[in-house]
């Protein structure tokens, strides 16, 4: 059975995977990603491809999905998240290996996982969106991806006489910096809701806030795309048992779901699309 080597490459963390033509991860790899250097970047990557050893496992190619906008060569224009530009991603790693190697949006990808296999298989349209150090979305219009909204993350949203990149205030990430303007400190984004769980005052009007930024970005994108159904993801995911019933209480118009693939959307997806490529 032909296998390929998938990497969900995140701000944060990257995954790599020997997944099979049944969707089956085989093997799995997780490391902290390296910010802010191409060729630490680079050489990372060469190291979790290493570990799968392509050439034992007989993968028939190696796909990557990205948080960033990616030409058609698989040359990748900038990664905000990780601080680099400019990365000849699939040139770079089909000279070292010598097989085919696909490169893509990692939230496109993930969206197909989740509209050919996943929460959305049942549905002719579903939008995929990954809440994590940034945040992604993506349409699949008959189980084919629509180049409609690219990078999502940074539509502008107002926020106290204000205006941020939607990712930069509700991400991950961007919950620490809607803490700030709030006057409010935290290590971790998962202490946050920590504090929410436990009905810290503190932290209660910032979670309404949030919420609130949530439901008016959920609105945009079905009055906007009109999916029958917006499916979720990414590592703020870790924590729906927190916010998601009270997050689709406040939008019951909107059809919410977890993705079915939960944090391997991005493996799955990245397989998907390496098999269509195939």
């Amino acid at each position: 059975m032909r296998n390929v080597i998938a990497l969900d490459i995140g701000g944060t963390n990257i995954r790599a995977a020997i997944i099979d033509e049944n969707l089956n991860i085989v093997k799995v790899i997780r490391k902290s990603t390296l910010i802010g250097s191409i060729n630490l970047f680079l050489e990372q990557i060469c190291a979790f491809i290493d570990e799968l050893n392509p050439k034992e496992a007989r993968s028939a190619a190696i796909v990557a999905g990205v948080p960033g906008r990616v030409r058609w060569d698989g040359f990748i224009d900038a990664l905000p998240n990780i601080h680099i530009d400019n990365i000849p991603l699939r040139a770079f790693l089909e000279a070292r290996y010598g097989i085919p190697v696909y490169v893509a949006n990692d939230a496109e990808v993930a969206a197909l996982a989740e509209a050919i296999a996943g929460a959305g298989k049942s549905l002719k349209s579903s939008y995929f969106v990954t809440i994590s150090t940034g945040i992604g979305g993506a349409l699949v219009v008959d189980k084919k991806l629509k180049k409609a909204s690219y990078e999502i993350g940074h539509t502008l949203f107002p926020y106290h006489g204000e205006y941020y990149e939607f990712e930069k205030i509700a991400s991950g990430t961007g919950i620490e910096k809607l803490l700030q303007l709030n006057g409010i400190k935290i290590a971790q984004t998962y202490q946050f809701f920590e504090k929410v769980s436990a009905q810290d005052p503190l932290f209660m009007g910032v979670y309404s806030d949030w919420l609130n930024l949530l439901a008016s970005f959920f609105r945009y994108i079905k009055n906007t795309f009109e999916p029958e159904m917006i499916v979720l993801s990414g590592g703020v995911l870790k924590s729906a048992s927190v916010f998601f019933n009270d997050l689709q209480n406040k939008i019951p118009e909107v059809p919410l779901a977890i993705a079915h693939y939960e944090q391997d959307a991005g493996l799955i997806g990245a397989a998907c699309f390496a098999f269509s490529m195939l």
